[in-house]
């Protein structure tokens, strides 16, 4: 059984994620692969009047303008090393009067068209109605334009749907949608059981989305299946999947320099894990988790499973937020390491070493707030600079901070 630790604001976000016991085995295996030596930083304020941050993204222009994601339901735009008082979007007001503690109008994430400086083009995934079914929800990425009265707002009324989802809960496994260096559009959807004792995971069913990361070129409408993806042409399986057998994954990145997916699958009872993610692979769940086990395996599914690079287990963390590779300037410490985070507000590098495992060193913020900082976002700006974001947790409530992470 999970244990949800947070009020609705976290649990709209992903985090139907924080476990009870851990694994008691394998501990020490996992333990053993983080290293000893630490990167010392410091966190430096950047905005604390966004409500639930969870990602930034940079403009592909000249204009060093930002956008970051409010789970609440908005977009804002970071200029000037300020947040502008008028969102860039707002997609909780197009659905109307909904109970507070609802997850639709809910924006997971966003994906700018690697062609904005010359078409305006935006990606927003939400948790949206269905017409024909209420009482359910629809997954949905959207595309939007920006322009008209003002470059810094995206024009609402421009709204094209390009892939919809419904079920039940699929309002809750909002996760990733980026494009990749081959300009196509990726999207990451999640296959978590949110307390339903009847869900019936489909992580391994290559006939549902669930559990899938998807690719899917949106030059074309409504989208077209690129020639190459891997289920392109198989029987039962939908063409749009790229790769499968994930739980969650909340965030991944394409490293800058091999070009690389890197993926972080948020675990159930027992680990997290991070995942190089490759064209037709099976990640394992629900079958495998991290390293573990987690639904029993009989001889009709002995499928071969990409384990991950790193895997740790609920007595170190209890969500994996994925992360960047760092090829800043600022902190030569971390130059091309993939950096992470945990929910819980510790920070990670991850680097391979001179084996070639990877191997975990922690990030020591040298002045993390009293309070329970909870990260639920890690990315980098236009100079590859690295920024934080996530709840602070105080007596008073809850504060979403976004931070930019600094040398000492």
């Amino acid at each position: 059984m999970k244990q949800t630790i947070f009020c609705f604001i976290l649990v709209s976000i992903l985090f139907n994620c924080s476990c009870t016991s851990p694994a008691k085995s394998r501990v020490d295996k996992i333990s053993a692969k983080a290293g000893n030596d630490s990167v010392e930083v410091k966190l430096q304020l950047v905005s604390n009047t966004i409500a639930a941050p969870v990602e930034l993204n940079v403009l592909p222009d000249t204009s060093h303008r930002m956008l970051i994601t409010d789970n609440s339901g908005k977009i804002w735009m970071l200029k000037n090393d300020s947040v502008l008082p008028e969102p860039f979007l707002v997609c909780n007001n197009k659905l109307g009067q909904r109970d507070k503690k609802s997850p639709l109008g809910s924006i997971f994430s966003i994906a700018i068209h690697p062609q904005f400086s010359s078409n305006g083009k935006l990606y927003v995934c939400y948790a949206a109605t269905s017409l024909l079914h209420p009482a359910t929800g629809k997954l949905v990425v959207s595309e939007f334009t920006s322009g008209g009265s003002s470059k810094d707002l995206a024009n609402v009324q421009s709204e094209y749907r390009v892939f919809e989802l419904e079920g039940e809960n699929i309002t809750h496994n909002g996760a990733q949608v980026a494009f990749g260096p081959d300009g196509y559009l990726y999207i990451s959807i999640g296959d978590d059981q949110l307390g339903d004792s009847q869900y019936v995971y489909h992580g391994q069913d290559l006939n549902f989305f669930n559990g899938k990361l998807l690719r899917i070129d949106v030059n074309k409408k409504p989208y077209a299946i690129p020639a190459d993806n891997p289920f392109a042409t198989t029987k039962n399986a939908k063409p749009e999947i790229w790769a499968y057998g994930f739980r969650k994954m909340w965030r991944f990145c394409f490293d800058a320099s091999t070009h690389q997916l890197f993926g972080a699958d948020v675990g159930q009872e027992k680990e997290e894990e991070i995942d190089i993610v490759q064209k037709g692979c099976n990640y394992g769940w629900p079958l495998k988790e991290g390293d573990s086990s987690f639904l029993k395996m009989d001889s009709s599914n002995q499928s071969i499973f990409t384990p991950p690079i790193y895997a740790y287990t609920h007595k170190e963390g209890i969500c994996v937020i994925g992360g960047r590779f760092y090829y800043g300037k600022q902190i030569p410490a971390l130059d091309k390491k993939y950096v992470f985070a945990d929910f819980n507000g510790n920070m990670f590098a991850l680097v391979k070493n001179e084996k070639g495992n990877w191997v975990r060193q922690p990030l020591k913020i040298s002045n993390r707030p009293k309070d329970p900082f909870l990260i639920c976002g890690v990315n980098v700006d236009d100079n590859n600079e690295l920024y934080v974001m996530g709840l602070l947790q105080t007596k008073a409530g809850v504060t979403g901070l976004v931070y930019k992470i600094v040398k000492i």
